[in-house]
């Protein structure tokens, strides 16, 4: 585990209604729901936003510290922190349809240790021996997978519905101390996560079985995200100036240079559209063939944190609009 950060455990009223405004402090993410989107910050801050009229509402602190992953099911956000110091990882929901009180706010009725790291808004929050690295959303269930334990599934109540050992590589087993998981996507009945180190594993959904794993080839630096569309393959998001494109998980790769790291990106027009460091960018697929027709990336000054729908959110908290590349090749979906 790692020491995070501990916030000014006070709310913080928006300044703004609109993502025209900052949102006021450092984001680190956005964890992405159908309803809320919440931009999560690096000293613990969680500001919900209203997909589609981007309403934005005011910052709170569910825990005393950066959350390290959190996904939304069942109007709720799900959220972990892990806290080195006292060697404990929590998690926890909250309801996206109330305002949630800050961590480290005492209760006449509520004390003890547990109530200085989490709020009292919490729908449910349980002890963890390990922390908490991925999370997905699998219907009205999450899957989440804890560091070097397991991976497990419960429904939105925190009632265990199947557990999983954690994932072995032998070819990968010199590097497993530094080695974890980043990324969990649910296709179908079927769970597929992936470790920095490109290891994937690919287990059963209805029986938490693994069913095969195996290793992302000729990959040219450690893997930061992955992510999946119907129409648009697989991305890989590298630490690095690459990332990787395939068509299915055992095929060679397709690597593009890009000026920086890739943090986030969106499925566009047989696609992918991106943002990272201090750039925008953007891929299309050929129809008929299927390879790259054509990939661009644009400058930008900051560096592009997450993108919802044409707005990049900036590691200064500042929305800015995605910097289409200008090609006469490239459609806007």
């Amino acid at each position: 585990m790692y020491s995070i950060p501990q916030p000014h455990l006070q709310a913080v009223e928006h300044v703004g209604n609109d993502m025209n405004s900052g949102i006021g402090f450092n984001p680190i993410r956005i964890d992405k729901g159908e309803k809320y989107s919440l931009a999560i910050g690096s000293d613990g801050e969680v500001l919900k936003i209203s997909n589609g009229d981007s309403q934005v509402h005011d910052i709170a602190y569910p825990f005393s510290g950066a959350s390290s992953c959190g996904a939304i099911i069942s109007g709720r956000w799900v959220g972990s922190w892990a806290n080195g110091e006292i060697r404990k990882a929590f998690m926890s929901s909250f309801s996206l349809g109330e305002m949630w009180s800050d961590a480290g706010v005492q209760s006449e009725e509520q004390d003890g240790e547990q109530t200085r790291h989490v709020s009292n808004s919490a729908i449910w929050t349980r002890e963890l021996q390990s922390e908490p690295v991925a999370m997905c959303k699998v219907g009205e269930c999450l899957a989440f997978a804890c560091l070097r334990t397991g991976i497990y599934m419960i429904d939105s109540e925190a009632r265990e519905i199947w557990r999983s050992p954690y994932p072995v590589w032998r070819e990968l087993e010199d590097l497993a101390r530094m080695d974890s998981i980043v990324s969990m996507i649910h296709l179908g009945d079927e769970l597929y996560c992936f470790t920095s180190s490109g290891g994937f594993s690919i287990i059963s959904v209805s029986r938490g079985i693994e069913k095969s794993n195996g290793i992302l080839p000729n990959l040219p630096g450690r893997v930061h995200r992955v992510m999946h569309h119907e129409d648009c393959g697989w991305i890989i998001m590298l630490h690095g100036r690459n990332v990787a494109f395939l068509s299915d998980l055992f095929t060679k790769p397709e690597i593009v240079n890009v000026p920086g790291p890739v943090l986030d990106a969106v499925p566009f027009s047989r696609g992918w559209k991106w943002t990272g460091w201090r750039h925008d960018g953007m891929m299309q697929r050929e129809v008929s063939s299927g390879r790259i027709l054509v990939s661009r990336t644009c400058s930008r000054d900051e560096i592009g944190v997450s993108l919802l729908g044409d707005k990049v959110l900036t590691n200064s908290g500042l929305w800015g609009a995605f910097s289409y590349p200008i090609d006469s090749n490239l459609e806007r979906q």
